[in-house]
């Protein structure tokens, strides 16, 4: 039943965000917010009471992936109100909604243990990197959008209208990397401290994965900072570092989980 409110008020949110954007209006903050609110208060009841059980936790893949969906809403609802990011909630909203309902409906193994205090916040770091990766990720399409635009001279569409200036859109964008790096190099150091055998869990190639996509964010911050990288050049960069990391994520956790059990 929590999970059906996060769903539909999630839902709810987006559609006004797209309804702003269709009818080429202000959005109205209050039908925004409201729903995002109510929908991220049921979301973390919903997700306390999957999780945890008698002492200990389950990180199983689609956990891991509700808790993402739950930090990247709450990162983008908390920084909107300092931050124009009222046009990314046309893409999270719905697509929060959406990965929730798949799921309701997929079987995941019970995967119940009990963790150390540090091994909790090493995967609580590294599942808020890896959201603020992903919207990281969206703010460099809707940079190469808005560039592409540009040099088309073609400014004249609903979502470039809405869309704060380019200077500001990149400027946000490399913001998020930064602090998505380094909650990423956050997550590596506790990880080094607090895993104890890497081959023992299957964790090498997620740990080589995860720090071939930090040395390619780490390019990324060092071109844009010291030699002026930014645009299209410095959002294809991006989305390679994400790719490495959503695979080091998602895939080798399918993987164990679904493939190999």
């Amino acid at each position: 039943m929590l999970l059906w409110i996060a769903i539909i008020t999630y839902s709810l949110s987006g559609s006004v965000a797209v309804h702003a954007i269709l009818k080429r209006i202000e959005v109205n903050n209050w039908y925004l917010y409201t729903p995002a609110i109510i929908g991220l208060s049921a979301h973390s009841a919903a997700l306390l009471s999957e999780m945890y059980f008698e002492g200990m936790l389950s990180f199983s893949l689609l956990n891991a992936l509700s808790i993402c969906v739950w930090m990247i809403i709450a990162v983008v609802v908390v920084s909107s109100s300092s931050k124009p990011l009222q046009n990314l909630f046309p893409f999270f909203m719905p697509f929060g909604a959406v990965l929730l309902l798949i799921g309701l409906f997929t079987p995941q193994p019970l995967l119940l243990k009990s963790y150390s205090s540090g091994m909790v916040i090493h995967i609580f770091l590294a599942l808020l990197a890896y959201s603020v990766m992903v919207i990281a990720t969206v703010q460099a399409l809707l940079v190469s959008f808005q560039n592409r635009r540009l040099h088309n001279h073609q400014l004249k569409n609903r979502l470039s209208e809405l869309l704060p200036p380019l200077q500001t859109m990149e400027r946000l964008l490399f913001e998020w990397v930064l602090v998505g790096f380094l909650l990423l190099t956050l997550a590596i150091l506790t990880g080094a401290l607090y895993v104890e055998n890497f081959f023992a869990q299957h964790l090498l190639h997620k740990t080589v994965l995860t720090i071939v996509s930090w040395g390619f964010f780490l390019y990324v911050l060092v071109a844009h900072y010291f030699l002026g990288v930014r645009g299209t050049r410095a959002s294809r960069l991006i989305y390679v570092g994400f790719s490495f990391l959503i695979v080091a994520f998602v895939g080798s956790k399918f993987v164990l989980e679904y493939l190999l059990q």
